[in-house]
């Protein structure tokens, strides 16, 4: 769930595969390279020295070594919801509020054969909502809103794999049914009601444990950012945690979720296409998680400069995240010596200007 920052993976002294990265999470097939019946071996060979096609390329936050995260052996049987799709538990959910009822659709991707079952459960565990198929479709007359810190409500979607009838594989999504919109006068909006953002930004480190945080850890950072009355939370400048969403979502804060892509801007097919996949990984991976209104292409980029290739590489990043979710807003971080005319501006749906009053001047 988390390698910092390129890690190679040998399983019997045969290389399975490469991951770059150090915040996303990745999985690796290895039924081909196993001994049933006998010992096995497994080497995971990490480095975390600084390439210009793995972000991030520049930085002032540690980026330690190692594996920090939990890692999961996993054993399915031949038919299964999917595992190696960018890392994420192969269920999709979109839910879309209108007139008061919500319709939720699931996608379900399977590898192998079977027939997929849904149910949807409320906060008391009562089935609310069934439904079959690959691509199902639930329907609420009255649905319990996510309704921020105020009233986080969160139901339960099962997906099930099904052979003769019976369960070979399971999924379960907690899910929030919400609606956000944003307004340039007007400012945030949850349910179609105003509501003012109050938050912080968050880093995954803590003192003599540097980002290797337990699951106490996060949902502890998240009281704590709860109990100085804020609402909102950055997620700098990373993919974090599961744990730390699952609170997120649980406690009722609006996220914005971004990748590694500051400060210095580093030219290239390859840097680029470490880009596309970082902010893929992201949103295939956290997709399902109500909390997340914003998506963030990137953090002060301009540090290092502006070329056209950073511009027009924005752009492909934003039509990338209209592909894979057109649900959520995107947004980027401007340093805040960003001139308020330029190409970079009018790329994302909104932007924001990070300040530092009395931190780096004025």
């Amino acid at each position: 769930y988390g390698v910092q920052s390129v890690a190679d993976l040998f399983v019997n002294g045969y290389h399975v595969g490469t991951h770059r990265g150090g915040a996303t999470a990745f999985t690796f097939e290895i039924t081909d390279k196993i001994r049933f019946g006998s010992d096995n071996s497994m080497l995971v060979v990490v480095s975390n020295s600084s390439r210009d096609d793995v972000l991030p390329t520049s930085t002032d936050m540690n980026l330690y070594g190692g594996i920090y995260r939990d890692i999961s052996l996993m054993v399915v049987s031949k038919n299964h919801i999917a595992l190696g799709h960018f890392g994420d538990t192969g269920v999709k959910i979109t839910p879309v509020l209108k007139d008061g009822k919500a319709d939720i659709r699931v996608e379900t991707i399977v590898e192998g054969e079977g027939a997929v079952s849904v149910e949807l459960q409320d906060a008391a565990g009562s089935i609310v909502a069934r439904a079959e198929g690959a691509d199902a479709q639930l329907h609420l007359d009255a649905p319990h809103l996510w309704d921020g810190v105020k009233d986080p409500y969160l139901y339960t979607c099962v997906v099930r794999l099904l052979q003769d009838g019976q369960p070979v594989d399971e999924v379960t999504t907690r899910v929030g049914l919400r609606s956000f919109s944003v307004d340039a006068k007007k400012g945030f909006f949850l349910n179609g009601r105003a509501y003012p953002l109050h938050g912080v930004s968050r880093h995954q480190d803590r003192l003599y444990k540097g980002n290797a945080l337990s699951i106490d850890d996060h949902y502890e950072d998240a009281q704590m950012i709860k109990e100085v009355g804020a609402n909102t939370i950055r997620l700098a400048h990373y993919q974090h945690s599961q744990d730390f969403y699952n609170a997120c979502d649980s406690i009722g804060f609006a996220v914005w979720a971004e990748i590694p892509f500051i400060s210095v801007f580093k030219p290239g097919e390859d840097a680029h296409a470490h880009c596309r996949r970082e902010m893929t990984e992201l949103i295939v991976q956290n997709y399902n998680h109500p909390s997340i209104m914003f998506w963030g292409l990137s953090n002060e980029i301009l540090i290092g400069g502006i070329c056209q290739e950073l511009v027009d590489n924005h752009h492909d990043l934003q039509k990338l995240v209209r592909e894979l979710d057109p649900t959520r807003l995107t947004t980027i971080a401007h340093v805040s010596n960003t001139p308020v005319d330029g190409p970079m501006h009018h790329i994302t749906d909104v932007e924001s200007y990070n300040h530092y009053f009395g931190w780096y001047g004025g």
